[in-house]
């Protein structure tokens, strides 16, 4: 007999471990299946301060604090101009930010989700989605095809940038950048003086900065797939010549690479589906993935489970189109207001015009 559940959630990132939560929660039957074991690099290290107001509604705060985050003090940047501007967390309402181990952190919320009540399967892919009556996925397990498919009500894809589901089901991204990370992980002996993210543009684009967990540093060049692949950057050799053109980051970004330079997607995009009468929702990046810039992703992630949580209850009871559209019509106004942040943001770096990377956002 094959599994079923009322929910299946495909992903088990912020957005995916989130919405299974609240809706096992709320005495759903929900399966939640990640095609890792939570044993490879995840990139987004630094959390912005009004996530701990948002892990504290998920009843995890106590999770988190023996995760022993490092905690993020605020941003410099060197942008618009050769000084450095600080903007500190101490405004903040919410307190400092912090700067994790991603694994560990995407660990934590998922084992949450299970212990709210969700089924949890790790290295599970979904391969296929058909429909009969209710979703019914083909998955494999340590890459072994399971005879018997998923079957759940609702669907729910958090599979990332990648929307892997999404595009299954006809959905089509519309995507705005052609960003790619080409991230490292280094070796320090002591980061507790550098408890902020730096941000430095140069010609190639613009470089991040921040401690990460054990004394170590991560450093990541944020540029173009067609700048990334001309300047060959994803090689150590040419990484570090590019990093010796920005100065405050080669100085606190020195030590032994643990691993990398490795190339992550970032393009920003908006997953559009055409009609609203199948019951299955994108969340988090799968639905819109937003500009590293706006340190919002994990937020957004969050922010969006709770909207989805609250949609796929509407549609669990009968209510269909008017719960999705009203979702994906919110969706559209993140997206509308997240462009006009984006651009104005890139607007006030003027330096290198003509540089691809930048005129390309100048001109946006």
């Amino acid at each position: 007999m094959a599994d079923e559940f009322d929910v299946a959630v495909v992903g088990a990132g912020p957005a995916g471990s989130a919405t299974a939560w609240r809706l096992a929660r709320s005495g759903c039957r929900v399966v939640l299946l990640e095609r890792s074991r939570f044993d490879t690099p995840r990139v987004g290290e630094s959390l912005a301060p009004s996530t701990n107001a948002l892990l504290t509604e998920l009843g995890v705060w106590p999770r988190f604090t023996s995760l022993r985050p490092l905690p993020s003090y605020g941003t410099r940047s060197v942008w618009g101009g050769t000084e450095p501007q600080s903007r500190s967390h101490l405004v903040s309402p919410y307190g400092c930010g912090w700067h994790v181990d991603r694994v560990a952190f995407d660990r934590m919320l998922a084992e949450a989700a299970a212990d709210a009540g969700a089924k949890l399967r790790c290295a599970t892919t979904c391969v296929r989605v058909d429909r009969d009556g209710c979703w019914l996925l083909s998955v494999t397990e340590d890459g072994r095809p399971v005879s018997e498919p998923v079957r759940a009500r609702v669907l729910v894809d958090a599979t990332g940038r990648a929307a892997r589901i999404g595009r299954q089901l006809g959905g089509r991204p519309a995507v705005f950048d052609r960003l790619v990370g080409v991230e490292a992980l280094l070796d320090r002996a002591d980061v507790g003086e550098d408890g902020f993210v730096l941000v430095e543009a140069t010609p190639d684009g613009w470089w991040y900065s921040a401690p990460a967990t054990a004394g170590r540093m991560i450093g990541m060049l944020m540029t173009d797939t067609d700048v990334c692949r001309g300047l060959r950057v994803s090689s150590p050799g040419r990484w570090h010549e590019r990093l010796a053109g920005a100065r405050l980051t080669a100085a606190r970004v020195a030590g032994s690479v643990v691993w990398g330079p490795r190339v992550f997607p970032a393009a920003s995009q908006r997953l559009r589906r055409a009609a609203y009468d199948a019951l299955w929702l994108a969340v988090g990046d799968a639905a819109l993935a937003v500009d590293p810039i706006s340190g919002s992703g994990v937020v957004r992630a969050l922010r969006t489970a709770r909207a989805a949580a609250t949609t796929v209850l509407a549609m669990l009871t009968g209510d269909q189109c008017q719960p999705i559209a009203a979702y994906e019509a919110e969706r559209d106004r993140e997206c509308t207001q997240y462009l006009r942040e984006r651009a104005l943001y890139y607007g006030t770096e003027r330096r290198w015009g003509s540089a691809p990377f930048w005129r390309r956002r100048i001109c946006s």
